[in-house]
């Protein structure tokens, strides 16, 4: 089988779950780890976060210049923000509307 190397990032228009958002550091090409949300968490104990918190923590970024970007359950991304732009998809508020209903 070969091992396939991806150059470009891979967007999907799932919008049903669960989610991971990272958060990057501060004119850096790093974050510290991501953290899976929903619109109820099955495991907030271990740390996963309503979709409210998350949009809250993205928009505070985004705000801030820094690149948000959250996955769906299969790596790909779903939101994509930097440089207090959001990137993808075309309708942010639509996004947030969807994933919370």
């Amino acid at each position: 089988m070969p091992i396939e190397h991806l150059t470009e990032l891979q967007y999907s228009g799932d919008r049903t779950g669960p989610f991971k958002l990272y958060i990057y550091e501060p004119h850096s090409e790093y974050h510290r780890g991501g953290v899976y949300f929903m619109k109820n968490p099955r495991y907030p104990e271990e740390g996963e976060i309503t979709v409210t918190e998350a949009k809250t923590r993205a928009l505070f970024a985004i705000a801030d210049g820094r690149e948000v970007r959250i996955t769906d359950g299969g790596d790909m991304l779903v939101f994509h923000a930097r440089n207090g732009q959001t990137l993808y998809p075309n309708n942010p508020a639509k996004f947030w509307d969807e994933i919370a209903a």
